[in-house]
């Protein structure tokens, strides 16, 4: 569903279009090979991956991030739910460099998907400090999970698309209570 509505500002956009590299749940697979994965990073500005097993880490990695904004749908302020994040982080690199207007920035360490995961992280990191994360979310139709950025005026949003998901997650409820009676 990728529509301008959808997209995130800034670099957070970078986190919703990984999450997105699969149209889930079976759909055509950006990060699907080695070839595949380095030109979707290379694209993205990413560092390209050099083997199957840097590829599998980006998926891991994806299918974790999808999971953290599918769950905060239920509660949005678990805490538990960064620890979905927690063997990514404990491998991701950075360094302090000094950017002559912004002042010191996290520069991520390392090179193929660890040096992605690592810059994938630090925006991550840079969308909360901003206040921007709590409006990422997936798409709470659990055969859709496409990432997207809530615009809506109080960030309720739950589906990626009225139009699409939520009018299908409306009309299976509507029977389902309809078979009921």
């Amino acid at each position: 569903m990728a529509t301008e509505e959808n997209e995130a500002p800034g670099r957070l956009d970078l986190v919703r279009r990984f999450v997105n590299t699969l149209d889930y749940p079976d759909g055509p697979d950006e990060l699907g090979s080695v070839e595949t994965a380095s030109s979707w990073s290379r694209a993205s500005g990413l560092s390209p991956v050099s083997n199957a097993r840097e590829v599998a880490r980006l998926r891991d990695f994806r299918e974790a991030l999808r999971e953290l904004l599918f769950r905060r749908h239920d509660d949005p302020s678990a805490r538990s739910q960064w620890e979905l994040l927690r063997p990514f982080a404990r491998s991701a690199a950075f360094a302090v460099s000094l950017d002559p207007e912004r002042g010191p920035v996290l520069e991520p360490g390392g090179a193929g998907a660890e040096r992605t995961i690592a810059t994938i992280l630090g925006i991550v990191q840079e969308a909360v400090a901003s206040g921007l994360w709590p409006r990422m979310h997936a798409c709470r139709r659990d055969t859709c999970k496409f990432a997207y950025y809530d615009r809506s005026k109080n960030g309720s949003r739950s589906w990626c698309s009225m139009a699409v998901c939520g009018n299908r997650e409306k009309a299976q409820r509507r029977r389902a209570r309809d078979r009921a009676l």
